[in-house]
């Protein structure tokens, strides 16, 4: 790996302490209304409230453990390669796009 923008070493740092769920994802900067976006879950949801209850509820309903393979960033964009187990030991490889802006905020999120 490369040496990381601060964003990207803040997003780095949630991922490795995924553990520490939404308390952990709130110390990276987001803008006031960022959107993340879930295609196999059918999630779309804006701003960090509904971040917290939405994403976050749902992954502590599935026991979701975070494991980040790599991380990329390219130009805005911050690309993390996570395998994410459930409480059954199933294991999803995912893919999460960060689009980030010039004042080093995440302002949307793709978790394919």
């Amino acid at each position: 790996m490369s040496k990381l923008s601060p964003i990207a070493e803040a997003i780095r740092h949630y991922k490795v302490n995924a553990s520490g769920g939404y308390n952990e994802w709130a110390k990276v900067p987001c803008t006031e209304d960022y959107k993340m976006h879930v295609p196999l879950t059918g999630f779309d949801v804006e701003g960090a409230k509904e971040v917290k209850e939405v994403i976050f509820g749902w992954l502590n309903d599935i026991g979701a453990k975070q494991e980040l393979v790599n991380i990329v960033e390219f130009g805005s964009y911050v690309t993390c390669y996570l395998h994410i187990s459930d409480k059954n030991n199933d294991i999803l490889d995912v893919v999460e796009i960060f689009k980030t802006n010039e004042n080093g905020e995440v302002e949307e999120i793709w978790a394919l």
